[in-house]
């Protein structure tokens, strides 16, 4: 019977994973539902006396967002000599917004992101991965940065919690790993690689993916570049949620939106939903909740912020077909 289970598991391992995703996304959904509205009307009223204007121009940060992405993108890929247009990298982007709905975490659409532009620019898979995973941690170097700028701008608790030490380990892990990409020699990477047969085996098997990184160490200035455009993508993203609550009637102030952003950002990225659903929003709920935001509000803040996600999605579901 056990061989049965765990053929059965090989067989559909894909399929049984999307759909254990999609039920964790589901359920944390109604979960908050549940928990957060009396009733559908608690949250129309809200909408109903909510700031539009607000609400479009929190809508808009995606427009920017969404260039931003694509000419940070651009800037790594011209260092492999991979020349293509912002425009198609935008739309590549959007079409990526798309797939994060069925993909697993809030990054899934980087999948098709890395083989569309592997297949276009005729790349090796591993460089076009290695390109994304760089872009990626970018994205999380500014938000670890993002997050110690709130902590001198004194937003150092929530609720009774300090945040203080969290914060302070996670900036001091990315400025590790930074420059262990740009000289691995410096902490001895390289030659661990070289003493441990199974490392040496993993190295060879992700030569183009380790070959490209080991590149950019003759790119420095690159690197700086890409990460400023990661500063502007953030902040487009915190000004996404600032908007987003002050429509609902939310005032926590800005700096609080520094580090609760890039927590929630990085939140999202646990594959256990699908692009994050579910995840985001009772991260949003609890981090306001212990801010002292009603929590009805905060809900509805969320949501908002979810259907936003969606509209861009749809979007790049109508580029891509």
């Amino acid at each position: 019977m056990k061989k049965r289970i765990i053929s059965f598991y090989t067989k559909n391992k894909n399929t049984i994973n999307i759909i254990l995703r999609v039920t964790v996304s589901v359920s944390l959904v109604v979960y908050l539902f549940m928990t957060q509205f009396r009733d559908l009307s608690s949250i129309i009223e809200i909408l109903k006396s909510s700031n539009k204007t607000l609400m479009a121009l929190s809508l808009s940060t995606h427009i920017f967002g969404t260039w931003i992405t694509a000419y940070r993108w651009k800037t790594l890929l011209n260092t492999q000599d991979v020349r293509l247009s912002i425009a198609t990298l935008s739309a590549i982007v959007l079409i990526g917004s798309f797939f994060n709905n069925f993909l697993p975490t809030s990054i899934g659409g980087d999948v098709f992101r890395t083989y569309d532009v592997s297949k276009k620019a005729e790349i090796p898979l591993g460089t076009s991965a290695s390109i994304i995973l760089i872009e990626r941690f970018a994205g999380v170097v500014s938000a670890a940065v993002f997050a110690v700028i709130a902590l001198f701008l004194g937003f150092t608790t929530i609720g009774n919690q300090s945040i203080i030490i969290p914060v302070t380990i996670f900036f001091i892990i990315c400025v590790i790993i930074t420059i262990i990409i740009i000289k691995p020699s410096l902490f001895g990477i390289d030659k661990l690689f070289r003493k441990f047969n199974f490392l040496q085996k993993m190295r060879e098997k992700l030569s183009s993916v380790f070959n490209t990184l080991e590149s950019f160490k003759d790119y420095k200035m690159v690197l700086l570049k890409v990460l400023i455009y990661s500063f502007l993508l953030q902040f487009a993203v915190i000004l996404n949620y600032y908007l987003a609550s002050l429509a609902v009637g939310i005032d926590l102030g800005i700096t609080a939106f520094l580090f609760m952003v890039p927590v929630i950002s990085i939140i999202t990225m646990i594959p256990i939903s699908i692009g994050g659903i579910g995840l985001r929003e009772n991260a949003i709920v609890i981090i306001m909740a212990g801010l002292g935001v009603m929590e009805e509000k905060a809900a509805v803040c969320s949501l908002l912020i979810l259907v936003m996600l969606l509209i861009v999605g749809i979007i790049g579901g109508i580029v891509y077909i």
